[in-house]
């Protein structure tokens, strides 16, 4: 355990300092993550009535119309879908656009991609890779 005394406590593990941690009494649990997970710390603050708020990964769409900068918009959308292999809760999910500007983005995306991870992304060690096959699938 991390103690800062005048802010806040920080706690560092896994299942089992969780689920003792989840036994406690709060005044307010924000929790983001699975929707397996999610359901435990609902449970957990059921308990002792605890206010919750649960962000289980929900849906990012991405609107791009023809008056954005292109060139920006693309490594911003590609960064928010790359990082942390796309884990994260603002991961784009799906990219609402023209025809003429999907056209303009896919073109876009694959050079980026090619600058940022080379010929063979699969073999960059700047490519994210997610660490199990039930994390994959």
């Amino acid at each position: 355990i991390i103690c800062l005394q005048e802010c806040f406590h920080v706690v560092l593990g896994g299942v089992p300092e969780t689920t003792q941690l989840l036994k406690e009494k709060f005044d307010y649990i924000f929790y983001t993550g699975s929707t397996e997970v999610g359901k435990i710390v609902r449970r957990a603050a059921n308990e002792h009535l605890t206010p919750v708020t649960l962000e289980l990964g929900g849906k990012s769409p991405v609107y791009l119309d023809n008056t954005a900068d292109l060139e920006m918009a693309v490594k911003r959308i590609m960064w928010g879908k790359c990082i942390n292999a796309g884990q994260t809760c603002i991961a784009p999910d799906y990219l609402l656009c023209s025809k003429q500007v999907e056209k303009e983005f896919v073109s876009k995306a694959k050079t980026i991609l090619k600058e940022w991870y080379g010929e063979k992304s699969k073999e960059s060690p700047d490519l994210c890779r997610i660490v199990t096959d039930r994390h994959y699938q």
